[in-house]
């Protein structure tokens, strides 16, 4: 069992949610106001689908782009928008809820990412998913942001993360900043697993710091689990989440922009489609 932090270490204030027309949005808004209402946040929700463009020229917000798009008031996408706000309305005060449409949508979250803390996303979903964010969208912010972002499955329902916290740990200095960016939610939690995949944990040249140590140092107990190397790193570890109860996994993000194509190494592709729990990345 791991020591609970005092009200006064978290490091998470600001909060952004990125919400669409999909069903899933609903689920991300809940758990992003307990999220955000744990650690003392303010979450900032932006509203952002990708519209056609073809009727939604004249567009000047996100509900105005739905209507559009779908022709009619009353259609699923515009019932979902409608839905969100008044679920919205019903959070903490300070919160604040924003709209933006078409290509803005990307570029919006972004800018805005820079005075978050933390970001709650969705998977990424196909191109054709009626009422959904950009192509793209989620893997531009991850690679691009520089912060930390939550990425919950379509199937997610539960309204808190952090009680059992998996991190998938191989000394890189893309999992260390993914271990320090949920260092808050680790404080918090009642169990932390690290697991490897090496004959021995990683540690530091020099000193000999290894990550449970670390981890000792900033009041966390954890239990490591090593595993041989292995290609099948994200079934494993989906695997491994299911066997402990985990509800949130923690991990680096490996990939770059290369001219203005996203691209995710293999684990990370393979982990934000498989894991059936959120996952913290941090690239």
């Amino acid at each position: 069992m791991t020591s609970r932090a005092s009200a006064g270490v978290s490091a998470i204030r600001s909060v952004l949610l990125h919400l669409d027309a999909t069903p899933a949005s609903a689920a991300r808004l809940a758990l992003a106001n307990s999220l955000a209402e744990r650690h003392g946040a303010r979450l900032t929700a932006l509203f952002g689908v990708r519209p056609d463009l073809d009727r939604t020229a004249f567009a000047y917000s996100a509900g105005a782009a739905l209507r559009a798009a779908e022709g009619a008031e009353g259609t699923p996408r515009q019932l979902e928008w409608a839905r969100l706000r008044d679920l919205f309305a019903g959070s903490r005060s300070g919160n604040l809820w924003c709209e933006v449409v078409g290509d803005t949508v990307t570029h919006a979250f972004l800018a805005e990412a820079i005075y978050a803390d933390l970001l709650i996303l969705g998977q990424p979903v196909d191109a054709g998913t009626a009422g959904g964010a950009p192509p793209g969208f989620v893997e531009s912010v991850i690679l691009e942001s520089g912060v930390p972002a939550i990425v919950l499955p379509p199937a997610h329902r539960l309204e808190t993360i952090g009680s059992c916290v998996l991190l998938a740990w191989n000394g890189s200095a893309q999992a260390a900043g993914a271990m320090r960016a949920a260092l808050p939610i680790m404080q918090r939690a009642e169990q932390v697993h690290v697991v490897s995949w090496a004959a021995l944990p990683p540690a530091a040249p020099c000193s000999r710091l290894d990550v449970a140590t670390w981890l000792e140092r900033h009041g966390i107990a954890s239990k490591v689990h090593l595993r041989p190397p292995s290609s099948g790193v994200a079934d494993e570890l989906a695997s491994l989440a299911g066997q402990l109860g985990a509800d949130l996994v923690v991990m680096g993000c490996y990939g770059h922009n290369r001219l203005r194509e996203r691209v995710f190494g293999g684990v990370t592709r393979s982990t934000l489609a498989r894991l059936p729990v959120p996952v913290l990345m941090a690239h």
